[in-house]
This record gives C-alpha cells, sequence and structure tokens, in this order.
C-alpha cells in the first residue's frame, strides 16, 4: 500500500516539474505511469494536467480513474485501522482521504466516498473524542497541565463544540500561569507576576481573580522616579530645561508599566496639594527630602557639562568633467550622416562645508531609601552634519565625471555625480542638531534608567 508520504513527495515532485511543460505531455506521462503500474504517480500527473487545462478530457477519465484507485487505498488504510480498533489513527486515516477527495474536486473531478464510511469515521471520531476527554480530565487532576492541554486542543481540532473541551482547555492553559503569578508575587517579584496575569486576562479576562492581581502588582511594584532640576554647567542658556523635556518624554514612552515618572510640574503640584511649597531649585541636597514627600523611591540629578557648536566654512575645488554632445558624423562607408555622441572636457564647481555639536552630561539616579546610586554615567555625544554639493554651468544631466584620458562611463560613478550635482547646500540649523543631539541622550539615560528599574522590580 502507498503511504502519504509518498503521496505528497510525489506531489511536491510534480508541482516543481509543472511550471515547465504542458497540460498535454503530463497527460501522456500519466498515460505511460498507468500502463507501468505507477498509479499514484499517475493520479499526480492527471492531476497537474488538469490544473494548467481544466477542459482536457483525456485527462478528466484518468484522474477519475486512477484518483478513485488511490482514494480506495487511502480508505483501505483507514478501514483496516477502524478494524484493529485503533480510533486516532482511523481518524486521521480517514481525514487525508476525504482530503485528497477534495483536493481531487478542486480540478473538476468527482471522486466517490461512499457515506458508509462517514458513518466509520463519525463513530471512531466519537470513540476517539472521548478517550482524549478522559485523558484530559485525568491530567488535569493531575496538574499535568501541558500534557491536558494538548489533549483539549486536539479535541477542538476535531470537533470546536464537544463538551466543555474549550473551558477546560482554557483552565489547562491558564491555571499553571495563574499560579506561577501567585507564587511570584508572594516572592514580591511583582513584575513577574504582573506578566503572568496579563497572559491569563488576554486568553479569558474573567478567569478567576486575575485581572485584580495584576493590577495589584502593578499598585505594589511600581517604582516612581522624580526628575529634579538639572544643572547647567555649560555657556549656553536653556540646556537644563531642555535636557529635561527629553529626558521626560524618554522616561515616559519608555513603555515600562512599572515605571512611574514625576517632573518638576508634577512635583510643585504634588507639593501645593499636601500644602507646601516649593522654591529656588532642587540640587541633590533637597531632593531626597523632596522626593521622599511625593512617594518617589528614586531621583534623577543630572548636569550639562559642556556644550560646544562648531561652525564651518564654505569651501569649493575645481573637477574636471567630461560633458556629451550630439554631432553629425559622415559614414565612409555609405556616405551618409549620423548624430553621434561626442564629449568635450569641461570643468564643474565641487562645494564642501560642515558643522558639529558637541554636549558632555552627567547624570545620577539615587535611590532614596538606601542611598544607592542605581546608575550614573558621563555621557559625550558629537553629531555632525555635512553637505556635498555641486554647481555646472551646463546641462548637469549630461555632464559625465573624467576617467584616464576621457569620460568615465561607470553607470555607478555617474549617478553618484548627479546626486552630488542635486545635493542639499543648506546645512541644518544648530537648533535642529542640539534638539536631536539631546534627544539621543536623554534616551540613552532613559534605557539605562529602564534597566536599572528593571533589575530593582523583578
Amino acid at each position: 500500500m502507498v503511504s502519504v508520504k509518498h503521496i505528497l513527495f510525489i506531489s511536491l515532485l510534480a508541482f516543481l516539474m509543472s511550471a515547465c511543460h504542458s497540460s498535454k505531455h503530463y497527460t501522456k506521462m500519466a498515460v505511460k505511469q498507468e500502463n507501468g503500474g505507477l498509479l499514484p504517480e499517475a493520479a499526480n500527473s492527471y492531476y497537474t494536467a488538469l490544473q494548467k487545462k481544466r477542459t482536457n478530457v483525456d485527462a478528466q477519465i484518468g484522474m477519475k480513474r486512477t484518483g478513485q484507485l488511490v482514494l480506495n487505498n487511502l480508505l483501505n488504510d483507514f478501514a483496516k485501522q477502524r478494524n484493529f480498533g485503533d480510533h486516532k489513527s482511523a481518524v486521521y486515516a480517514y481525514q487525508r482521504a476525504r482530503d485528497y477527495r477534495d483536493r481531487i474536486q478542486q480540478v473538476g473531478v468527482s471522486l466517490l466516498l461512499s457515506d458508509v464510511y462517514e458513518d466509520d469515521y463519525q463513530k471512531s471520531k466519537s470513540a476517539y473524542l472521548k478517550t482524549l476527554y478522559d485523558e484530559g480530565n485525568q491530567l488535569l487532576s493531575e496538574k499535568k497541565y501541558d500534557q491536558a492541554e494538548m489533549r483539549f486542543k486536539e479535541i477542538k481540532q476535531l470537533d470546536p463544540t464537544y463538551k466543555d473541551a474549550g473551558d477546560l482547555g482554557d483552565i489547562a492553559y491558564l491555571e499553571p500561569l495563574y499560579q506561577s503569578g501567585m507564587t511570584a508575587m508572594a516572592l514580591d517579584h511583582y513584575r513577574e507576576a504582573y506578566q503572568d496575569f496579563e497572559k491569563v486576562v488576554e486568553r479569558k479576562l474573567s478567569y478567576k481573580d486575575a485581572a485584580v492581581r495584576k493590577r495589584e502588582c502593578l499598585e505594589k511594584g511600581r517604582f516612581t522616579v522624580a526628575i529634579v532640576d538639572f544643572k547647567n554647567a555649560s555657556q549656553t542658556q536653556g540646556l537644563d530645561a531642555k535636557i529635561s523635556a527629553y529626558m521626560l518624554n524618554a522616561l515616559t514612552t519608555s513603555g515600562d508599566p512599572f515605571l512611574n515618572v514625576v517632573d518638576r510640574d508634577n512635583l510643585q503640584t504634588i507639593l501645593t496639594e499636601q500644602q507646601l511649597q516649593m522654591t529656588g531649585v532642587i540640587d541633590e541636597s533637597t531632593a531626597v527630602a523632596v522626593g521622599e514627600l511625593v512617594g518617589a523611591k528614586a531621583i534623577i540629578t543630572g548636569t550639562v557639562l559642556s556644550y560646544s557648536e562648531k561652525r564651518g566654512s564654505l569651501r569649493s575645488k575645481q573637477r574636471e568633467g567630461y560633458t556629451a554632445y550630439q554631432d553629425r558624423v559622415l559614414n565612409k562607408t555609405d556616405g551618409k550622416y549620423y548624430m553621434q555622441t561626442m564629449y568635450r572636457p569641461c570643468s564643474y564647481t565641487e562645494y564642501y562645508n560642515g558643522e558639529q555639536i558637541t554636549v558632555s552630561f552627567q547624570y545620577k539616579l539615587t535611590n532614596i531609601k538606601t542611598g544607592e546610586i542605581m546608575a550614573t554615567e558621563i555621557i559625550e555625544q558629537t553629531l555632525e552634519d555635512e553637505i556635498i554639493y555641486g554647481r555646472f554651468d551646463g546641462d548637469a544631466n549630461a555632464l559625465w565625471p573624467a576617467g584616464q584620458g576621457g569620460p568615465n562611463m561607470n553607470q555607478s560613478d555617474k549617478r553618484a555625480l548627479m546626486a552630488m550635482m542635486n545635493g542639499r547646500q543648506e546645512l541644518k540649523p544648530f537648533s535642529e542638531m542640539s534638539n536631536q543631539l539631546f534627544d539621543t541622550v536623554a534616551k540613552q539615560v532613559g534605557t539605562a534608567v529602564g534597566d536599572a528599574v528593571k533589575e530593582y522590580v523583578k
């Protein structure tokens, strides 16, 4: 008896070869295979022929004949497994037979699958579903959740409406997550517990009190960080406020549900509600006290140590090139004139300018309760901008770079020259570059602070 793997292999091979030949070719091949007793191969060739041309009558007749024999072999396998009492094998053997029948139907050929087989299949499936259901319940009672989930998942694939298998499958998946979350919560590992409960409520919001536990983990594990006034030791005013704004954005968009950020405006609001007043600049000597008042667990202090802007000057250089033009050329063979592309030497101007800004920023994340420095670093970042462009008095599209003794006809070099001729001619404003630079610095600090919080809130 032909194995299913053998049939699938033949189908794949036929598919790979089918792109090269016609429907008639595959029909002839099928006839030879059928005469040689290679029925599965013949059936696949007829199938390929019909995929290429549904109206091929010879292929239709051959497909009907050989396809029915292949289907009968698959049904015989189903009957044998059922007679042996192997309901699982019988179920999947019948499904393979049914799938084969349906696939052949797609090319317009109907194969006979008796209702008797369908009745026997339903009986085998019913018996197998009961076995799976009983095994799943037993495994649940033994708290072997992974194995139980596999049983109920298979039931769902075979019959989505079978008893309460769907609910039991949810329990098999959700209960170990719920228990894991409860264990982590008892150890004050709120992040781990939160992630477990989150998976539970994503699958089933109403499962036990998982939603309540998830909120409880967030409340107990939330780590509040207060951003206090940064110092500016540079000669450029306003940089302390700029880095503070970008820092707040980097931290509040980190995506960590456990990281809560309080900035100066929040501090003033909270203190006002407590009938206290924040006056002057908060520094490290007063930040801890203020942080404690607003319920912060850590404070971020920082200093812009230095900032510089380096302006460039526009420089230019003459470059040699060639410009293309059309000229009439006499063909001595036929005495006629033809238009021919010629190249004459020329020059163009290449311009260059550049600028850069540099910042040095030091920050410190301090645990208010223990005084531990959770993260600190001096960050130095430089951002550069440059422009390179060209100018040519003639048609830039006709311009070619110079090569050895003539124009350089390399298309890549030509494209590079055209890109330069169309290049940006204005440098970015320092204000735009400064914003980009401080955003980069703030994100680097935000990543470090986020990592420190994750270490603290397990």
